[in-house]
């Protein structure tokens, strides 16, 4: 039979899931166009589209024997539905010299990347590259320009970890290198192949990235690899003009692997502005974060997909862990945790006046939309309805599977006008009553800022957000005809993102400047609207926990995939997680649990011993009983019995668990099922007991049920 916290989540699945997948449409919104490059699709050789979509770029590589050559990549997009290779007719380059003597037949082709190349001896010319492929009577071309040529120094072998005919002993083993020696900024990236030249494994390119914790169990015992170390002087194999790469090491895996051993170290203060401290110094149980961590390291299933931990308390910046080919400079995709920043641009622009009210109906701020039915039908849908999500309208973003149209936020990202395509929206109930998760009403919040302050999104961030947080690292995913993607769009850094959480923490100040009102931060934290599982505010979500017997309040902007930014202000504490963005089932789960089972434990020192009330037998007799809770045709009994003039409750097939009494009526009290949790017995107007009230904290959502008595 089901636990009673199996039944009771009853109460908010269906909220929760639904929050799960809504947040992964405005995942797939953010990243379906985005094409093939590692990391910033908007680039120099933005692909012409002409009936066959295609992306090109001229590589110089400084090869491992001193020589240059030149490198051309030709990359066929997904939306191309014949067979490859054998579908393309034909290949052409032209160079700033005029046309290379190449043909489709002289080009290598992989099959894992749709990926056409070539590698000619000799550095290429500087200037610009067209590549031309074609089909039948279908064609595509894509440009490329090689603006800088310089030599990029070859990685050290001596500096690196393993070496050359190492046997690797450790689940989640450790990869290194030394820094290459140039005058220019040097983004790095590893490359893991096996003996059948199939790559399992690649980092995207980081600025001054030296090492690379691998996931565990990647490399399969027995087995025997490649790999080298790329140097290039950009973010992207787009972007960059120049790079170079060590030889292939060859490594193996042993029989026998090892679990890893996590070893802290204080986080390295760099000139973003964050002061570091250790957890020693600030409070933090050491063992409690070291149990977390070797968990992540050795891969275990409740917490794995971990990409980045860190942890702010008392203001200072006291762990800061990556894995698995993240990185401190790694700009990570932060999903919807997009929206929790939008909310804080918006409080910005209503702080300095450019908005005039959050009462004022969302219809006038674009006039330039008329014909659509917002504007037409004059709804009267307040920017205040937008922030919570509660305006009323004909959404869905349950519809699975995300490629399915029926989903609102799959049609609008592929419909030619997303603000356009929100204003055309049914209403189906009154604004302000109903929570319904919304990414579109996001993107509308993006177009207000646009509109009234003159600034798209990204400029005004940069000019009152980012700027006086010297954030100078994000990326914005745009629609071609510039709306950002304020729904789910944002790329930033890890360290970056705890920014954010700390501007709230502290009343929207950062370096002693007021970057937002301590009013909006107040305001838009708070709770204006049950989701169901959860409270909400302004985009940000709101929660309670109960750990020691101590109610602990947070609130957190919450991103498909893991991304997460935990503000906890009675613990003078932020929490920033992100893991891998998509196909991580699980990941909301997760996150909850490292929060409340190891962070939370390991801030809060242990309380006094909790002081137990005196109650008279006679007294707890009138408790005895059964009672019974039920919701959508399920039920879940709990017996109260007495035993040794002590109070015990028992649900269906669980535990039993004794109940401390704090006051005549109220009590306490530890479950394995549901961990602490809080119980209060109410009577009817005639004295006798009626029912309990069941007070814990599922997933950070602090539940309280009514379970009726039905017998005496």
């Amino acid at each position: 039979m089901d636990t009673l916290k199996d039944r009771v989540l009853v109460t908010i699945l269906s909220v929760s899931l639904g929050v799960a997948f809504w947040i992964f449409a405005c995942a797939i919104s953010s990243t379906s166009d985005m094409g093939t490059t590692d990391k910033n699709e908007v680039s120099k050789s933005e692909v012409k589209q002409k009936n066959i979509p295609i992306q090109g770029a001229i590589t110089h590589v400084h090869e491992p024997d001193d020589s240059s050559k030149t490198i051309i990549d030709i990359v066929i997009g997904k939306e191309f539905t014949g067979k490859l290779p054998e579908h393309i007719d034909s290949i052409a380059v032209t160079g700033p010299k005029g046309e290379l003597t190449l043909g489709k037949s002289d080009f290598s082709y992989y099959p894992q990347f749709r990926d056409f190349w070539i590698r000619i001896p000799g550095a290429p010319e500087p200037g610009t590259y067209t590549f031309t492929v074609s089909s039948g009577n279908r064609r595509g071309s894509a440009i490329d320009t090689q603006s800088n040529l310089r030599i990029i120094p070859l990685p050290d072998t001596r500096t690196i970890s393993p070496v050359e005919g190492e046997t690797i002993t450790t689940k989640s083993p450790h990869f290194s290198w030394g820094a290459v020696d140039a005058d220019v900024p040097l983004y790095y990236r590893i490359d893991i192949k096996d003996m059948k030249d199939n790559y399992i494994y690649r980092t995207s390119y980081f600025k001054d990235m030296f090492s690379v914790r691998l996931p565990p169990d990647l490399l399969q015992v027995g087995e025997t690899y490649l790999w080298r170390v790329r140097v290039a002087d950009g973010t992207n194999w787009i972007e960059l003009n120049n790079r170079s790469h060590n030889q292939w090491q060859k490594i193996s895996v042993g029989q026998s692997q090892e679990e890893n051993v996590y070893r802290y170290q204080v986080p390295v203060e760099t000139a973003d502005g964050w002061q570091t401290s250790s957890l020693n110094e600030e409070g933090v149980d050491v063992e409690k974060i070291n149990e977390l961590m070797h968990c992540i390291l050795n891969g275990h299933d409740e917490v794995k997909n971990v990409h980045s931990v860190l942890l702010v308390k008392n203001g200072k910046l006291v762990l800061e862990e990556y894995f698995y080919g993240s990185h401190q400079n790694h700009m990570h995709h932060i999903q919807s945790d997009t929206k929790s920043i939008t909310s804080i641009l918006v409080g910005i622009a209503y702080d300095r006046k450019i908005l005039p009210s959050l009462d004022k109906n969302v219809y006038e701020f674009f006039p330039e939309y008329r014909g659509t039915k917002w504007i037409d039908q004059k709804y009267e849908i307040k920017l205040k309805d937008v922030l919570t999500m509660t305006a009323g309208l004909n959404w869905d973003e349950k519809t699975l599977p995300f490629s399915n149209p029926r989903n609102d936020i799959v049609a609008m990202n592929q419909s030619n006008n997303w603000i356009k395509y929100v204003l055309d929206k049914d209403t189906i109930e009154p604004p302000g009553k109903r929570f319904n998760y919304n990414g579109g009403l996001t993107i509308l919040l993006g177009g207000v800022i646009k509109n009234t302050s003159g600034l798209y999104v990204d400029k005004f961030a940069e000019e009152y957000l980012f700027g006086p947080l010297s954030i100078s690292e994000y990326y914005w995913y745009k629609h071609p005809d510039g709306t950002i993607h304020t729904g789910g769009g944002l790329h930033l850094r890890s360290r970056d993102m705890a920014k954010i959480g700390y501007l709230m923490l502290n009343d929207g100040k950062w370096e002693g400047k007021q970057i937002v009102s301590k009013e909006w931060v107040h305001e838009s934290t708070k709770a204006h609207v049950s989701t169901g599982g959860h409270r909400y505010g302004y985009q940000w979500w709101r929660g309670k926990t109960i750990k020691n017997n101590q109610v602990i309040d947070a609130f957190w902007a919450w991103g498909h995939g893991g991304q997460f930014i935990f503000v906890l202000p009675e613990m003078d504490l932020v929490v920033v997680f992100t893991a891998k963005p998509r196909e991580n089932p699980g990941y909301s789960e997760r996150a909850f649990n490292m929060l409340t089972n190891f962070i939370i434990p390991a801030v809060m020192p242990p309380g006094p011993p909790r002081e137990i009330a005196k109650v008279d037998v006679k007294v707890l007799e009138t408790y005895v009983g059964t009672y019974r809770f039920k919701h959508n045709g399920e039920t879940e009994t709990v017996n109260i019995f007495l035993k040794d003039n002590r109070l015990y409750g028992r649900g269906d097939d669980e535990e039993i668990a004794e109940l401390l009494p704090e006051t005549e009526n109220q009590f306490f009290g530890t479950s394995k099922d549901i961990g602490d949790f809080k119980l209060k017995f109410v009577k009817d107007q005639k004295g006798d007991i009626m029912r309990f009230l069941l007070n814990f904290s599922p997933q950070f959502s602090y539940l309280s049920i009514a379970f009726d008595k039905i017998n005496p």
